[in-house]
């Protein structure tokens, strides 16, 4: 009877401790199956953002119909050389801001992301992290562009805020900063972004552990 309870005792406490792993995720539109925003009104939402050369092409629109890693559609943003320019030293791409962050938290950022259908130039993901002002204490790029394939992958990091921080903002983009090259032509295709917290481990689970080590000895 003894070896019996411990068992339950563990698979209950277990059945806790993974419950607890998966963290809600707290990016909005995250798979970008609903309307864009492109005024700030609403920093809940993905917001677009472009600047560069006259005469650039500029795209950062869910309304492509690029085929998407899941549902019906998928982010596509586009840095490409236009009339009377190469298109260098452009950058466009979308931003979400997550309020109630914890500095001290562990936070996991991801997203799965392919060539649409070429890279010549850069393609990061970042979190910037902001204190209550707006203002920016610091930030993590990840530059994904030799990473990029025709298909699609989930690219992530994790990052501990620090402290000061109280929003974070997402920002998938992509830019014509990193080669010389002329004719800059980098499109890529985003879809179900992710950003979360790390569950710490739990009194629970440690305690799980603690009686099944006991159940052993025991039996």
């Amino acid at each position: 009877m003894t070896n019996r309870i411990s068992f339950v005792c563990v698979s209950a406490l277990l059945c806790l401790a993974g419950a607890a792993s998966a963290a809600p995720n707290l990016l909005n539109n995250a798979g970008f199956e609903s309307p864009l925003g492109f005024d700030f009104s609403n920093l809940s939402n993905w917001n677009g953002f472009f600047g560069g050369p006259a005469g650039t092409f500029l795209e950062a629109f869910n309304t492509t119909g690029a085929t998407p890693h899941s549902g019906a559609q998928a982010l596509v943003t586009t840095v490409r050389s236009g009339p009377g320019t190469d298109g260098l030293g452009a950058f466009t791409g979308h931003v979400q801001f997550v309020t109630s962050i914890i500095p001290g938290s562990m936070y996991e950022l991801s997203v799965w992301a392919r060539t649409n259908p070429i890279v010549t130039n850069g393609a990061e993901f970042r979190v910037e992290w902001q204190d209550a002002g707006g203002n920016e204490i610091s930030r993590h790029n990840a530059a994904i562009q030799d990473l990029l394939t025709a298909n699609f992958q989930q690219f992530s990091f994790t990052e501990t805020a620090p402290a000061g921080a109280a929003r974070a903002a997402i920002v998938l983009a992509v830019h014509s900063f990193v080669n010389t090259q002329p004719n800059a032509d980098t499109s890529v295709a985003w879809d179900d972004a992710s950003f979360s917290v790390v569950p710490a481990p739990s009194a629970a689970a440690l305690l799980g552990v603690g009686a099944l080590l006991v159940g052993r000895r025991r039996r």
